[in-house]
């Protein structure tokens, strides 16, 4: 299905089908949990203590899937949504790995807006179907921008008014539709950008050891997700670019005189020199030591 048949077909359904009983969020009484089934969360890269001071707004387009929120996990129902506002704790997660689901997120960032649709297969993994820049609206859709914001603010005390917040999200949605028909979907597609920023930061932090969640906070991206988005754009695991560049961070320090191998496996973040050395091999198909060797060789006259 294209983004335009989404948008205009099965995501305007859904939010045009919003009611208050499918709403959740963080004022008394609106954690799904009060309404849902409870199960228990099982995260994977993806923690119940996940956190960020932005507003979201998380609507369940098909499937069942786990929500953590505020520590309390629930079964979502396709057309269930949950507000979170800044500062709430908030996961989602398979609820069994056989299982598939569906989720869209409007990520309510003040300067690069995102709306994403992402989903877990139960024989592919976690994807992300489609990353959309909320950057080109007009001034009435900013405008509706802001009304989400405020709202999803709001609602750790109140529910958001259902008729103004369906109002906002379908406002939006239309107006990223109609763009999308004129122009085509590339000037609004994120995921290279992302994946270009996430190059970048890896690059920058190259020096100490980086877990996915370091890389998806920087982003604002789930870190369930990033390894496939990743591999989707570069043909290259993340995890293997990220030991990747940690290793040519430690060949170039290498090459210094008087370094060790002990000591800069040390100064790129590995616990001891057995993990470097493993590592190592790992990427260049040679220990230190025997890298060190064939350094030494090239560089002599005719070597």
């Amino acid at each position: 299905m294209s983004l335009a048949d989404f948008l205009g077909r099965e995501l305007v359904s859904s939010l045009a089908g919003l009611d208050s009983k499918q709403l959740f969020g963080a004022w008394v009484g609106g954690n799904p949990s009060e309404a849902r089934k409870r199960t228990r969360f099982n995260g994977g890269f993806y923690r119940e203590d996940h956190v960020h001071p932005h507003q979201e707004y998380c609507q369940l387009i098909s499937g069942r899937c786990r929500f953590s929120f505020e520590h309390r996990t629930a079964e979502l129902k396709p057309g269930d949504m949950v507000a979170c506002p800044g500062g709430v704790h908030h996961a989602e997660t398979f609820f069994s790995s056989r299982s598939s689901y569906r989720l869209a997120w409007w990520i309510l960032l003040e300067k690069e807006p995102m709306f994403h649709v992402r989903r877990y297969r139960g024989r592919g993994g976690y994807d992300v179907e489609y990353i959309i820049w909320l950057t080109q609206l007009s001034g009435y859709g900013e405008e509706r921008l802001r009304v989400l914001r405020e709202l999803a603010a709001r609602s750790t005390r109140q529910r958001p008014p259902i008729e103004v917040l369906r109002e906002a999200l379908l406002s939006v949605t239309l107006e990223l539709y109609r763009q999308i028909l004129k122009s085509g979907e590339t000037p609004f597609d994120a995921r290279a950008e992302l994946v270009r920023k996430m190059t970048d930061f890896v690059r920058a932090h190259s020096a100490r050891p980086l877990a996915l969640a370091d890389v998806a906070k920087a982003v604002h991206m789930s870190p369930n997700y990033l390894t496939s988005l990743y591999h989707s754009q570069t043909g290259v695991s993340l995890g293997r670019f990220i030991l990747t560049e940690r290793i040519a961070l430690a060949q170039r320090m290498l090459r210094q005189p008087l370094a060790s191998v002990k000591s800069v496996g040390l100064d790129v973040g590995f616990s001891d020199p057995f993990t470097f050395s493993r590592a190592f091999k790992r990427i260049t198909g040679l220990a230190p030591r025997s890298w060190l060797q064939s350094q030494a060789i090239s560089r002599e006259p005719g070597g």
